[in-house]
């Protein structure tokens, strides 16, 4: 009687281990099917003569409900985490900062190239537009 009652105890004890292994196992493959879904995305923002711009307002709009927001930073640089599985074909970033025009470029360049060069040709950005874009963003999420 007692050996059987050791072995009933042994034996629910390796399942208990294997079961608590796989779902172990389970956990970690969705967090690797979570990175590899997200993508992180950078770019750099360039200006007069290839000059570095920072504290550009940068926005992707996913969709006309949905966007995200970023500011460059002292190297002129921006990144985003994004999930490429929700980009639209008419997703497409907004840049803008005082003293250049607004510029949009659509998600799939950045995609590819990821530098985006401003330029002072066109309908310039004043200071009040900048913040008024900047104040803007602010209800676009850090990411998706």
């Amino acid at each position: 009687m007692r050996s059987i009652l050791l072995l009933l105890f042994v034996g629910s004890l390796l399942i208990s281990c294997k079961s608590q292994q796989k779902s172990e196992t389970l956990s970690g493959n969705e967090d690797i099917e979570t990175i590899t879904e997200d993508e992180l995305l950078t770019g750099k923002v360039l200006g007069k003569r290839k000059k570095k711009v920072e504290y550009v307002a940068v926005k992707l709009v996913v969709d006309e409900n949905t966007c995200m927001k970023a500011y460059t930073d002292e190297d002129g640089l921006f990144d985003f985490l994004v999930n490429p599985s929700k980009m639209k074909a008419d997703s497409y970033f907004e840049f803008v900062y005082k003293g250049y025009a607004k510029k949009q470029v659509p998600y799939s360049e950045i995609a590819k190239n990821g530098t985006v060069r401003l330029s002072t040709k066109g309908e310039v950005v004043t200071t009040t537009d900048y913040r008024l874009f900047y104040e803007s963003v602010r209800s676009c999420k850090d990411e998706l």
